[in-house]
């Protein structure tokens, strides 16, 4: 079986069978993406890169329309399509040693969760255990459910930015600062905690992003929402 009667099998389809990075199956509401092996960290894959959107032929930088493709897709994910991954060998061609072929896969599918760092797309393993770092679509609209494995919430990445805008990205809990600690690495890296959780509010709700959004480090972060209730950001500075 090939890597494109695999793909029918599970009734994916694509634009074209030779660059395609990614499938879809709209009446299962399935993204697919083929995952290399030598992309996967721990606990998760790399599934895209802002650097594959653009290759170079004979000198000229041309647009990979595997690319543009793969990022429709991924906006499909964010209106509620799930997403799943397949294992990949990576191989090289001995005419160009940079480009990447498929040496093998495993016809496999597997459930996996997106999720966006810096300019690279994962593929998480498990759900996100943070609900306040879930992707969303385009607005200031929060609260709008989307099933995963328990409901989580939908939320704004604009909201985020202006959070971010106000209060900058060091915990607002133990002032850490991953660019002061990481250098370039960790520059504009923080979780964004809602004050209010969006679990008690209607769909429709609109945040604020300055009185109602706080720039949080993964700890604090995950303390916060360790236990049937959510500590405040000022109980959780008693605990120092």
């Amino acid at each position: 079986m090939n890597r494109k009667q695999f793909i029918e099998s599970e009734g994916g389809t694509c634009s074209n069978w030779t660059w395609s990075w990614s499938f879809v199956n709209h009446e299962k509401k399935m993204v697919v993406f083929g995952a290399w092996d030598a992309e996967r960290e721990q606990e998760r894959s790399v599934i895209l890169k802002e650097d594959w959107e653009t290759k170079e032929v004979n000198g000229i930088e041309k647009k990979n329309l595997g690319y543009v493709q793969a990022i429709k897709h991924l906006n499909l994910i964010a209106e509620g399509y799930d997403l799943f991954t397949f294992e990949m060998k990576q191989g090289r061609t001995a005419e160009d040693p940079d480009v990447a072929v498929i040496k093998g896969f495993t016809p496999k599918l597997e459930k996996r969760y997106l999720r966006k760092e810096g300019s690279t797309w994962y593929a998480d393993y498990q759900p996100n255990q943070f609900p306040d770092e879930i992707p969303a679509p385009e607005n200031y609209v929060e609260g709008a459910k989307k099933q995963v494995t328990v409901n989580s919430y939908e939320r704004d990445p604009k909201a985020r930015k202006a959070c971010i805008d106000h209060h900058g990205t060091a915990c607002k809990c133990c002032g850490f600062d991953f660019e002061k600690v990481y250098g370039k690495h960790g520059k504009g890296f923080i979780h964004v905690h809602h004050i209010k959780p969006l679990h008690t509010v209607g769909e429709g709700y609109k945040v604020d992003p300055i009185n109602e959004m706080v720039p949080l480090c993964p700890n604090c972060h995950a303390m916060v929402h360790r236990g049937s209730e959510v500590l405040s950001i000022e109980c959780l500075k008693k605990m120092f």
